[in-house]
């Protein structure tokens, strides 16, 4: 049986176990239940016609708790193997900066779930610089752009026949000046890319890696 195959065998076991306990809860008792017109003198507990139900078990107490003591038994030894097979199945992976490394199974699984979530969470954080502005300095790792905003204001005046004319006087320009450190947005997909494609290896490995034989308990 390879790693991969124990895996999905406990999956089944576990999910063999909950029917077993299910079962054991409901071996305890068999009910017979009906509707009488007395509970006393002649006639006394007769059901009435149609109205008795009866729910038997379908299995022991010990049959249940037979079938459990297999499952978990079974379960115990498969655990044991894939712990000890986990420490021998290694994998080949690339990593970022190219070097290939041979990890084991919980060094991969490490990497998958853990470590590279996070370097795509903080790659994803890297600010990017803004786009369709109005650049008036760029330096080697930072650009500066501004932003005008024309503050205007109505006024009103009176014209030669006494009619209220409103003319839009221009009192100044709000501007704002950023200094943008951002990287360029090609920059910023590329890396998300680099760190997708290493997710993707990792997986890889791991699947090899599960196709590793289990080792026999000693």
């Amino acid at each position: 049986m390879a790693l991969g195959d124990a895996f999905n065998r406990r999956k089944k076991l576990g999910a063999d176990l909950q029917t077993w306990v299910n079962r054991l809860h409901q071996s305890g008792t068999e009910t017979r239940s009906y509707r009488t017109r007395s509970i006393e003198a002649d006639g006394a507990f007769e059901p009435e016609p149609g109205s008795e139900k009866v729910r038997s078990r379908h299995y022991t107490v010990e049959e249940c708790r037979e079938r459990i003591r297999a499952i978990i038994t079974e379960d115990q030894e498969l655990a044991l193997r894939i712990s000890l097979t986990n420490q021998q199945a290694r994998a080949e992976v690339e990593d970022l900066d190219g070097a290939t490394r041979e990890l084991s199974i919980p060094e991969l699984l490490v990497l998958k779930t853990d470590i590279i979530p996070k370097l795509e969470m903080a790659a994803r954080a890297v600010p990017t610089r803004a786009d369709g502005v109005n650049v008036f300095e760029e330096g080697t790792a930072f650009v500066r752009h501004r932003s005008i905003h024309k503050v205007e204001r109505k006024k009103e005046t009176m014209s030669d026949k006494g009619m209220k004319v409103e003319e839009i006087e221009v009192i100044g320009y709000d501007v704002k000046e950023t200094t943008d450190y951002g990287i360029h947005q090609r920059e910023s997909w590329n890396e998300v890319d680099r760190i997708q494609d290493f997710l993707q290896r990792v997986k890889q490995a791991i699947n090899r890696a599960n196709k590793t034989e289990l080792v026999d308990l000693p």
